[in-house]
């Protein structure tokens, strides 16, 4: 090899900005497998064709630098170049008939093989704009099934016949040349040497990968996986406070959850039906039943700390839908149904998230003028700790609407 050996490589592969990697008596191919040796660019190899098993829909930036083992204390071992190149790695292994043609009888290391002969291929293609051949970098081990291979993609070597050549005898056969030993000897290590140009190189098979390479490889996308769906998380968590609060400028009130599941059809259907509303504390939720199936499901918001909404099984006994007000607090309370001859009722109010009331159960704005609409005067309210929705399936036939009701809730209800 040259003193400075050209390569490409996946940026967002790059270890943290604190890493310090000093070569010893590495060539530049181990330096740069070292750079990149928890890539988490994988695939999965068999006769199905080539299964990129981390973000498949996605292009990954490759950039071209230079690696100058010899540079002096104060110089940088690597110098970044300008060219850069978006490839999107799934894209390069649309021909799965390159796989299918391997036999029950082929052994993972040529579906090893056969992986870098299509992806060589692949990026062999005028659009790099490099005349020097592209060799994969790669680690593999036999898949689970003992058949398939899983691969590990490093980098991109740039280097010519003549380079390659060199590369591989100063390695004295340590590179995992994946050839019979009967090619090495009919052909001879030139013509060889010459094939695996043409190839790749790998860096570590099922006999010499370093021991948990993949175990670690995987566990390092889990723990990705998870920081990206906490960012998910975090990111709706926004989107929806800020949602929340252009409806709270729009409507007068806040609703932080906007989740409610309305069955319109239910609703129409039963009209003349036996209805009652169940409040359960610990969920903060409120249900109206009708023939044991829930026609509402909604977030509520009762007692804060420090005050109560009583538990139990009460009437309504008022109803009214605009002008009602609270003496003590000033505000108004829209679509007020009482309970009992008690101070609490249900009505419109703030659902910010969590128990916020002085004692009343307060509804959505968007959900109180339909539950209003749906109930009246002598209705059943229960109001307990904790509600598990058992007596609807202890009563015949409705496990089923039951089942379809939670189903319907886990992908956001109905409007």
């Amino acid at each position: 090899m040259s003193q400075k050996a050209t390569f490409l490589g996946p940026v967002d592969e790059l270890p943290p900005e604190g890493a310090e990697l000093e070569p010893s008596t590495e060539s530049e191919v181990d330096f740069c497998a070292s750079m990149f040796s928890d890539s988490s660019l994988t695939f999965d190899v068999s006769r199905n064709g080539v299964l990129v098993t981390s973000n498949p829909q996605n292009s990954e930036n490759f950039q071209e630098f230079e690696i100058d083992l010899e540079a002096g204390e104060e110089e940088p071992y690597l110098l970044w170049k300008d060219n850069a190149f978006d490839i999107h790695l799934q894209g390069l292994f649309r021909d799965r008939g390159a796989f299918s043609t391997l036999s029950d009888a082929s052994e993972p290391e040529d579906y090893a093989r056969r992986f870098l002969e299509v992806l060589a291929s692949s990026l062999d293609e005028p659009s790099m704009g490099k005349d020097a051949k592209k060799l994969p970098l790669i680690r593999w081990q036999p898949g689970e099934d003992g058949e398939s291979a899983e691969v590990q993609l490093l980098g991109l070597l740039l280097a010519d016949d003549e380079q390659f050549e060199s590369f591989c005898k100063e390695r004295d056969g340590e590179v995992g040349l994946i050839c019979e030993d009967a090619e090495v000897q009919a052909h001879g290590l030139r013509e060889t040497l010459t094939v695996m140009a043409i190839l790749g190189v790998t860096l570590g098979s099922a006999g010499n990968a370093q021991a948990g390479l993949f175990s670690k490889i995987k566990q390092k996308k889990a723990a990705k996986e998870m920081a990206r769906q906490q960012a998910v998380l975090e990111q709706q968590a926004i989107q929806k406070r800020q949602a929340a609060i252009q409806q709270a400028q729009r409507t007068g009130y806040l609703d932080m959850h906007n989740d409610a599941y309305v069955n319109h059809h239910l609703l129409e259907a039963g009209k003349d039906g036996e209805k009652k509303v169940i409040v359960d504390i610990s969920r903060q939720r409120a249900y109206l039943v009708i023939n044991n199936q829930i026609a509402i499901d909604t977030a509520v918001s009762t007692a804060r700390s420090g005050k109560h909404t009583p538990r139990g099984v009460f009437k309504i006994t008022e109803r009214i839908a605009q002008g009602k007000k609270s003496t003590i607090y000033g505000c108004d309370m829209p679509y007020w149904q009482r309970l009992d001859s008690s101070a609490i009722g249900m009505h419109v109010g703030d659902l910010p998230g969590h128990a916020a009331s002085a004692g009343c159960v307060r509804l959505p704005y968007s959900v109180a003028p339909v539950m209003f609409a749906n109930t009246a005067s002598g209705i059943t309210v229960e109001i307990v700790d904790h509600w598990d929705g058992q007596e609807l399936q202890q009563q015949g036939g409705t496990q089923q609407s039951y089942a379809q009701y939670q189903q319907v809730q886990q992908r956001g209800g109905e409007s």
